[in-house]
């Protein structure tokens, strides 16, 4: 069998490797303009830049990491998250060249003097942050399976913050970003308030119990039920606005505490307070218990979209509505989304 061939991880590090094939030192720069690059971070006692001499271009260099060429998840390894446009303007020695991915497929050197450095932030200032919103695969991490399956119940906030949606990494945005979101948003600390707020998603326990209780009461034929007015006003719209079928209606909320599930599972392998095995086991627990609650891809995306609005739109139709509907037509439209590509089952 000959040598397998190289696959980019994501759409950057194919961009990049196409740049410096044909040696085009702006394609490169802007293959990496808007994306979040990451830098080791020194363990106690080391020197706080990993400068090294680099055999490739002969002299000393800085090393980053696009984000698909991260390694896997190591408890005590982390990594800090910086731009081009931080680099060019911090930048400690004009003879140390700028190392993206070295010893790898996706490497590409940058001499860093500073006429290069001001194109580093000319070309920031021109493409801008990478926006949010945006549908992101890693060709390394699962496609099929249950893990996939999991991952896919957590794309919704994948796509809200334009990371791969099948990632179980080293970062969610960045080990102190991840810490904190934790601790601002879900009074997550340490292990064991982890492990607790992760088993109350399983369970559903942020849902509106009387609306969630109403909403299956309907969907098991119950004749007396009576969900409420602002529900129907959101499933007449989610039909408008082709989240529902024409005749269709919303079985569950339980989409949005699964959903935040998987967020808490990649947030907490960024935070270091679980490890792997957790992350996967709750990840194959949350597809699951998607099954059981909903039959379908549409089905589970209306349940994520009415559970969304609930808790943050009010019934303004406002930033937060306009948002989830970005974010349910790149999912249930795009042909790589996982929700046209992995079967409900």
């Amino acid at each position: 069998m000959g040598t397998p061939v190289w696959m980019p991880p994501t759409d950057t590090e194919r961009r990049l490797c196409e740049a410096t094939a044909r040696g085009d030192g702006a394609g490169q720069i802007a293959a990496l303009a808007g994306e979040d690059l990451y830098l080791v971070a020194p363990q106690p006692g080391q020197d706080p830049l990993p400068v090294y001499d680099d055999p490739v271009v002969g002299g000393k260099c800085l090393p980053v990491l696009t984000r698909g060429m991260l390694p896997p998840w190591q408890p005590q390894q982390f990594f800090d998250r910086v731009s081009v446009e931080e680099l060019a303007q911090d930048w400690p020695n004009d003879k140390w060249r700028l190392a993206v991915n070295p010893g790898t497929p996706s490497a590409a050197y940058l001499v860093a003097a500073p006429a290069h450095r001001a194109s580093w932030l000319q070309a920031r200032a021109h493409f801008g942050v990478r926006p949010g919103g945006l549908l992101t695969t890693l060709a390394t991490g699962p496609l099929h399976g249950p893990s996939a399956q999991g991952l896919a119940c957590g794309a919704p906030l994948a796509v809200h913050h334009s990371v791969p949606w099948n990632e179980l990494g080293t970062v969610f945005l960045d080990h102190a970003t991840d810490a904190q979101t934790l601790r601002e948003q879900w009074s997550v600390t340490d292990p064991g308030s982890w492990q607790e707020r992760s088993e109350q998603l399983l369970g559903g326990g942020f849902l509106p119990a009387e609306t969630e209780a109403a909403l299956r009461a309907r969907r098991d034929g119950d004749a007396a039920a009576e969900v409420p007015e602002l529900v129907t006003r959101y499933e007449e719209r989610f039909r408008t606005d082709g989240v529902l079928p024409p005749d269709g209606r919303v079985r569950s909320v339980l989409a949005l505490d699964l959903a935040h599930a998987v967020h808490l599972v990649r947030l907490g392998l960024g935070a270091r307070l679980c490890a792997p095995p957790q992350a996967e086991q709750v990840v194959q627990r949350v597809g699951a218990l998607a099954r059981e609650a909903y039959d379908s891809w549409e089905g589970y995306a209306a349940g994520y979209a009415l559970g969304r609005m609930l808790a943050f739109d009010h019934g303004w139709f406002g930033a937060p509505y306009a948002e989830a509907l970005h974010v349910h037509r790149v999912l249930a439209q795009d042909p790589a989304s996982p929700w046209q590509g992995l079967a409900f089952v």
